[in-house]
């Protein structure tokens, strides 16, 4: 698949500071006239256009832990061994997030930002989850380009472009940003009833004509178009058959490792977290058939158009595991307790406990938490200054909803917190002969397939 985008940088008011860009992977599976395919129906036959300014926070809750007690997402990683070959795979994940790009494919592949921390997306390139409302709709496979891509054989059409018969949205929604035709366009459609979420890449709200989308980040009160739609059972494993895709790129839900306010409202995150590198490694010949040794369970398949060709960077579905102490950018030992947020803590448990899996390619390493145009967190201003560390008391950020102040500071405390740590780094270093004197993370052994 082939998606990319351009991630222009959430601000950190709270440290005044910008995270690092991201890009991604998705669907280029031909290009053919629309007019050869089953018109899409005309604007003025679906719902009329969200009115600005329309509130978008779920008024529905999602049954945390998702996915079924033996999938990937729930299993335990605290007890899997380390793999022979961890180290390895760490510094060459090091060296690409200084910004090594030696063994990325293309050979102009976008930039990747110097930066070896972790963050968490929630507004741009994150995803937005809605409910479905009642009546089906037939949606056109057009991606933000204008390309036509083939249906999943979920579906059952073996037409390029479909139509598929997805489910109407109960109400205003608002593919991922940001708004422009670079962006993801991510947006889950779920079902408190049936348990079903319907996934969708580069989501169109908003054209000028079929196959002419004005992008992401934009309101609607329907899906028009679409790059890539798949669906899941959020009882199931939240994985597809080996050599399909989803709306990500690697085959996996759109909601699997995804944080959650019910999560944080529980007081812990219990599954494992999904994450993005720059350019997972595809070794094929022909890198749009991937070999069955670059993707691990729960990934299906892996990045066929921005990937890396050493055999040694982090494969699609791999399980890395936070290590029991940490160091901060400095070498110097962490002390939790101490010097993090109890939302941080609460991260930091769920990456030792459970561990994450690299689905998706960025220009950094980013996790992933639902957008905030969506999230609600049910708590009150108390439990959220608990949550960043502060006093009961005081106020929080005018204009701010309490997922954004929750994951800002989240953010601002993974800054400390490098992949790894390199004591003789100075910025100007050749990052493709870069070193480690300490790993803060490992590779382990994969999930176990029921």
């Amino acid at each position: 698949m082939k998606r990319m985008h351009i991630l222009l940088g959430v601000t950190l008011l709270l440290a005044g500071c910008n995270l690092p860009l991201e890009t991604d992977d998705g669907d280029d599976q031909g290009i053919e006239s629309p007019s050869a395919v089953e018109p899409a129906p005309a604007d003025d036959a679906l719902p009329p256009p969200a009115p600005a300014g329309t509130s978008l926070l779920r008024d529905f809750s999602l049954p945390v832990p998702l996915f079924a007690p033996d999938s990937p997402w729930n299993q335990r990683a605290d007890g899997a061994a380390v793999l022979p070959e961890s180290d390895r795979q760490i510094l060459v994940t090091y060296r690409v997030l200084r910004g090594d790009i030696t063994d990325q494919r293309p050979v102009d592949y976008p930039s990747v930002v110097n930066w070896p921390f972790m963050d968490v997306s929630y507004d741009d390139f994150t995803t937005p989850i809605f409910r479905t409302g009642s009546g089906q709709q037939s949606v056109l496979l057009c991606d933000y380009e204008g390309n036509l891509s083939w249906p999943s054989p979920k579906f059952g059409i073996q037409q390029e472009g479909g139509p598929v018969p997805v489910p109407l949205p109960a109400g205003t929604v608002r593919p991922n940003g940001p708004q422009d035709i670079g962006a993801d366009g991510h947006l889950v459609l779920y079902n408190p009833d049936t348990f079903e979420e319907y996934d969708f890449w580069q989501a169109t709200t908003v054209r000028d004509a079929q196959c002419a989308s004005s992008g992401g980040g934009l309101e609607g009160n329907a899906i028009l178009e679409a790059g890539a739609i798949d669906f899941f059972d959020v009882r199931e494993s939240g994985s597809n058959p080996d050599t399909l895709s989803s709306a990500h790129a690697v085959g996996t839900a759109l909601l699997a490792g995804l944080i959650l306010p019910e999560d944080v409202q529980g007081g812990s995150i219990d599954h494992a977290l999904a994450f993005a590198l720059p350019g997972l490694r595809n070794l094929s010949a022909d890198p749009t058939e991937p070999l069955a040794s670059d993707y691990y369970y729960p990934a299906s398949t892996t990045e066929t158009d921005y990937f890396s060709v050493n055999p040694y960077h982090m494969a699609a579905g791999q399980r890395v595991r936070l290590k029991s102490t940490i160091v901060d950018d400095n070498g110097d030992i962490i002390d939790e307790a101490r010097d993090l947020a109890p939302i941080t803590q609460m991260f930091l448990t769920a990456l030792r406990i459970y561990g994450a899996y690299p689905i998706d390619g960025a220009d950094g390493f980013t996790f992933y938490a639902e957008d905030v145009h969506t999230a609600n967190l049910n708590l009150t201003d108390a439990e959220v200054n608990a949550l960043i560390g502060r006093p009961a008391g005081t106020p929080l950020p005018e204009g701010w909803s309490k997922w954004q102040v929750v994951m800002e500071q989240l953010n601002l405390d993974l800054e400390r917190i490098p992949l790894a740590y390199d004591a003789t780094w100075e910025d100007g270093d050749n990052p493709a002969a870069a070193v480690y004197n300490v790993a803060n993370f490992e590779v382990v052994q994969p999930a176990e397939r029921p």
